[in-house]
């Protein structure tokens, strides 16, 4: 492949590895370990100020929110600095992950790459916006004229990809589907991974921050179940506090993956786990999903959102209905509990699904295939 040369197009911080849950900077670092030839634009370590002016505006009911002079002049000067480097460094395309409101103003006859979890469509639906009607229509304005102008269309899940055909009108022949990676720079090696075994007490965990958005009630409820039913566990809790006490539940309130003695607590918790439990009530692409998998946790997880592209049911876990109770989730892990080979296949087929999906290195192959075959 000859050396393209690919502007990574974005006004936030993606050479941070905390901004963005990382995944900016994942992306960023999966296409610099291809053949590709990365280009920086923007100024990421000085991000612009057109998001603070518009968040500024908002809580003062100021003259800066987007669409005001202040915005555009803020926005205008990233354009301009962007349009020298694309000339200067001599891009052959851009990669433009989540970057409607930039592509929206933006003009350039370079081909575009626009790459996002979600629409603003399906974000309205699940999770709360604090946003005026005026404000939604800019931004639902702004995710049109960005699928529009972009050449290819790529998304994490085909529940994102058919809302842009149905809420945008994308053409569906310029959409192509690639799951997201583990944020791991540390991943576990196979063999340590598929050494996982059942034992007693079966330990479930749960990770997350928002204890009702996760499911965390379903998570305690099927540790009760559990217990009830006679199977020894016991309930490992990191990211939140829940409202919630007992003796088989243990509470983590926060684990930071930048430190490195806090992230290896982590990666202990995954490999000692027998069961990664997420109800999650609303959810785009999960991440930590990929990241259990890489673990061999199998994931028993909700049918919702970006959810059914990542998890294939029986492979590297279980997908239940959004209706499904504590007791139905307890009631599948006894029965993969009763048969220890069902449990260790499903370890192998988790960690397979790893390998051959839900790693960054097999989403910068793919990524750099299309690009490839659209500039070849």
């Amino acid at each position: 492949m000859p050396n393209h040369r690919v502007g990574f197009f974005s006004s936030r911080n993606y050479l941070d590895r905390n901004a963005f849950s990382g995944t900016l900077n994942s992306m960023y670092r999966a296409l610099k370990a291809t053949e590709l030839q990365v280009v920086d634009l923007g100024n990421p370590q000085t991000p612009y100020r057109w998001r603070k002016i518009w968040n500024r505006a908002r809580k003062d009911k100021s003259s800066g929110k987007i669409g005001s002079p202040d915005y555009l002049v803020e926005y205008t000067k990233f354009a301009y600095e962007v349009q020298k480097q694309i000339i200067q460094r001599n891009c052959d395309l851009l990669f433009a992950p989540v970057a409607s409101e930039e592509l929206s103003f933006f003009q350039t006859n370079l081909p575009i790459i626009y790459y996002s979890d979600t629409t603003l469509k399906l974000y309205q639906k699940y999770y709360p916006l604090d946003l005026d009607e005026q404000e939604i229509e800019w931004k639902d304005r702004q995710e049109k004229i960005a699928v529009s102008k972009a050449t290819k269309l790529v998304y994490s899940s085909e529940w994102a990809a058919q809302s842009a055909i149905e809420d945008y009108q994308a053409d569906a022949t310029k959409i192509e589907i690639i799951p997201l990676g583990a944020n791991l720079d540390d991943p576990p090696l196979a063999e340590q991974a598929l050494s996982r075994k059942l034992a007693s007490p079966c330990q479930l965990l749960f990770v997350g921050k928002d204890w009702q958005r996760k499911g965390g009630t379903i998570v305690f409820e099927t540790l009760t179940a559990l217990l009830e039913q006679g199977v020894e566990a016991e309930l490992v809790v990191v990211g939140t506090v829940p409202p919630v006490k007992h003796e088989k539940l243990k509470v983590i309130p926060y684990l930071n993956k930048n430190v490195p003695q806090q992230r290896q607590k982590l990666n202990e918790l995954f490999l000692q786990s027998h069961f990664f439990v997420f109800p999650t009530r609303a959810e785009c692409s999960p991440i930590v999903i990929c990241e259990a998998n890489a673990f061999g946790l199998p994931v028993l997880t909700t049918d919702v959102g970006g959810i059914p592209t990542i998890v294939k049911s029986g492979e590297n876990g279980y997908m239940l209905p959004l209706s499904a109770s504590g007791a139905e989730y307890a009631g599948l892990i006894a029965d993969i509990v009763s048969e220890p080979n069902r449990y260790e296949q499903l370890v192998h087929s988790c960690r397979r699904e790893y390998d051959q999906r839900l790693n960054w290195d097999k989403w910068g192959e793919r990524m750099s295939q299309i690009i490839g075959d659209m500039l070849d």
